[in-house]
């Protein structure tokens, strides 16, 4: 299993790119992983200038180096001293250029944070981020502890659930952790229109059974590395992302790791889009897993 060794971090030069690269470097403390921080400048319509007449009389190239300047000196601080840290500015739309930032460094997750009160630069952004980078993305609503020992895994029983609940055990063992795998029995979308095409009316399906929803455990379960880890499982019924956020509250969760299918349609709506609306309501660190990406390793 590969290694992490570079980790791209989205720094908003505020509040939710300090938690981003809080984490980050908890990460990186523990894999030896080197850090590039970005900064995104997305420049202005000449409309926009018209209308804020409080906009700094700063061109990008201005704005460019003084940006810089900033990151040089996060760079530069204690807290990052025993890190290699790059950093770089870049023009455009925030969640293009992390993305191109990522292929272009060859790094193996990214880290952004989360939209505060007023803030532009992440928020639609780190959503964005979520749905299209093809490695692993953390959104960091608060920073992630150094001491994290709470991992909430849900679960769909899908072969990209089952990823992230790979990569969550590496980092669950990394930090001494343990592991709560979740599911969430969601009824509302077994009372959609499943056969409106043919008939034009709505067929109730009945939940699954106790026991198919145990033998969907145990399928889920098996193969995965568990002796290193305490873990426990639990299935409750409701509305999907209210519910993981509910179990996540409760048992004081540190970090949630998830699959994302990142599919379009009817699929992407049931399934991917709970997903983003952990991402955008979550109190703690969210790390998603695409089909396919990269793998954690943790030494």
């Amino acid at each position: 299993m590969p290694q992490l060794k570079r980790i791209i971090v989205g720094h908003d030069l505020r509040a939710g790119g300090e938690k981003a690269l809080r984490s980050a470097a908890v990460l990186a403390k523990r894999s030896g992983a080197a850090l590039r921080l970005v900064h995104v400048i997305e420049p202005q319509h000449s409309y926009q200038r018209i209308s804020h007449s409080l906009t700094l009389p700063y061109t990008i190239e201005e704005i460019a180096q003084k940006t810089g300047e900033k990151l040089q000196m996060l760079a530069a601080s204690p807290e990052l001293a025993h890190l290699q840290v790059e950093y770089e500015v870049r023009t455009g739309k925030p969640f293009v250029e992390l993305i191109v930032a990522r292929r272009a460094w060859q790094a193996d997750l990214i880290v952004v944070g989360s939209a505060s009160q007023g803030a532009h630069f992440l928020g639609s952004t780190s959503e964005r981020v979520v749905r299209k980078a093809m490695v692993p993305v953390m959104v960091a609503k608060r920073g992630l502890s150094p001491g994290a020992k709470t991992f909430l895994v849900p679960t769909d029983f899908s072969d990209c659930a089952r990823k992230a609940a790979e990569e969550a055990l590496v980092l669950a063992e990394s930090f001494r952790g343990r592991i709560i795998f979740f599911h969430v029995v969601d009824l509302y979308p077994l009372y959609t229109v499943a056969y409106a095409d043919e008939f034009g009316v709505s067929v109730p399906l009945p939940p699954p059974a106790p026991e198919v929803i145990e033998r969907e455990w145990q399928d889920f379960l098996s193969g995965l590395s568990l002796e290193k880890v305490d873990w426990e499982k639990y299935t409750e019924e409701g509305e999907a992302a209210t519910t993981i956020l509910q179990q996540a509250d409760q048992k004081h969760a540190d970090l949630i790791v998830m699959g994302t299918h990142g599919r379009t349609g009817l699929e992407y709506m049931l399934l991917g889009s709970v997903a983003e609306k952990i991402v955008r309501r979550a109190h703690c660190p969210v790390l998603t897993i695409r089909p396919q990406a990269f793998q954690f390793a943790m030494p």
